[in-house]
């Protein structure tokens, strides 16, 4: 090597004193020459999977208001806020004094209802109805009686022993009493009536309303324990801290039904909430698996899957060069263990896979050949069995090559450059 370089060197001494003899430079580019070497590689099938990498920040996956069930005084209030809670820990008791005299109350509605609907089941044997009866006979009874008079007056009359007048006042007396006979048999029509039509219907209806009514105050007895639906942390309610309505309520305040008492932020389900560069969102879809770890898990590595991806831009990124989106990843229940040591708030790490293929091939790219957009492969199954031309189609891109699709295990025919 030394002996070459110097007899090169030599060469070029002369050659440039020669030059410069004769009064001119004369400048010879030499370009090397690429040379090709072919060679059979073998490719087999292996797993291919890509991800992509993203930073996010662990939040609840619920933030649930929890209200007061009714009017009422706060008991007792064992909780406080940013108190880490368990499933089913008493987080409020509400005094049910007000609520008991509308549970009396209802009660006798209800009782009144169910007096009224009885009443009407027996309506034919009733009070009302034996009174309309008696009305009715006593008006028959009266009218037949006034008529055999006014038939025993007439023969008299015709007889000549009484006075006109006295037929007259009887047909005038009987005439009234034919209307109080029909007055007393349209009553009667109508007191029987009651317990048919939309008088039982409006009794029905009356009755299944205090039934329900009172159901319901039962119902909102039994929750005068506040309990916690599931594990978080009592956080602060939305609002402004000087609104009245998202102070926290104290022990012996006075609520009102529907009044929030607690935000309880859920730590059995959380979620990753990330930006995704406007480069990368299209990778993404719903459903696909995702690796979650984080420096605070202390070596825990979660499995979860995205549930989100968003469509709009975020607002704080259009003063920017590039568009940002959301996207919100949904953690598996998390343990007990987990619970203590994945805290809200958390920065987290997310290895999304955004494609794989158990068994895919990947070729070099000098492999790939062309012809009028045709892509092919040359392609033995043995190193030394017949070569054949497969076509083949392209896949995705990776640092080892590219995958291709409609080959099988074998030998390709590669061309390399030096």
């Amino acid at each position: 090597m030394i002996s070459r370089y110097r007899s090169k060197k030599m060469v070029g001494l002369v050659g440039g004193v020669l030059v410069s003899a004769l009064g001119f430079v004369v400048y010879i580019s030499v370009q090397p020459t690429a040379e090709i070497s072919r060679q059979w590689l073998p490719i087999s099938s292996a797993p291919l999977v890509q991800r992509l990498g993203v930073a996010g920040r662990i939040e609840p996956g619920s933030l649930q208001i929890l209200t007061a069930p009714f009017d009422g005084v706060v008991q007792d209030r064992p909780v406080a806020e940013g108190q880490r809670v368990e499933r089913g820990q008493l987080l409020m008791r509400v005094d049910t004094g007000l609520l008991r005299i509308q549970l009396r109350d209802s009660l006798a509605e209800l009782l009144k209802a169910r007096r009224a609907v009885r009443d009407l089941q027996g309506w034919v044997h009733g009070q009302e109805m034996a009174r309309a009866r008696r009305a009715l006979s006593t008006s028959q009874s009266t009218l037949a009686d006034t008529e055999r008079k006014l038939h025993e007056t007439s023969v008299l009359l015709e007889r000549g022993i009484v006075p006109r007048m006295e037929v007259d006042a009887l047909k005038q007396q009987a005439q009234m009493q034919r209307l109080e006979l029909k007055a007393a048999q349209i009553e009667l029509k109508e007191v029987g009536d009651k317990a048919l039509g939309e008088h039982r219907q409006i009794a029905d209806m009356q009755l299944a309303n205090a039934e329900a009514k009172y159901q319901a105050l039962l119902v909102l007895e039994g929750q005068r324990d506040i309990n916690a639906p599931f594990a978080g942390v009592i956080v602060r309610l939305p609002g402004n801290q000087a609104d009245a309505a998202a102070r926290p309520v104290q022990k012996g305040a006075r609520i009102s039904s529907g009044q929030p008492l607690y935000a309880l932020a859920s730590l059995e389900q959380l979620n990753v909430v990330a930006k995704v560069d406007e480069g990368d969102i299209n990778q993404l879809r719903e459903g696909q698996p995702v690796d979650i770890t984080g420096d605070g898990f202390g070596g825990i590595l979660l499995n979860g899957s995205i549930t989100s991806v968003g469509s709009q831009v975020l607002q704080s990124e259009f003063q920017g060069s590039g568009a940002s989106y959301s996207l919100i990843v949904t953690l598996p229940t998390l343990t007990v263990p987990q619970q203590q040591r994945i805290r809200l708030g958390m920065s987290a790490r997310l290895s999304i896979i955004t494609y794989q293929n158990p068994a895919a091939i990947v070729v070099p790219p000098d492999a790939i050949n062309d012809d009028s957009g045709q892509h092919f492969v040359n392609y033995r199954t043995t190193p030394h069995s017949q070569t054949q031309r497969v076509n083949v189609s392209t896949g995705n891109a990776t640092s080892e090559g590219v995958e291709v699709f409609g080959l099988l295990p074998g030998f390709i025919l590669t061309d390399s450059h030096y």
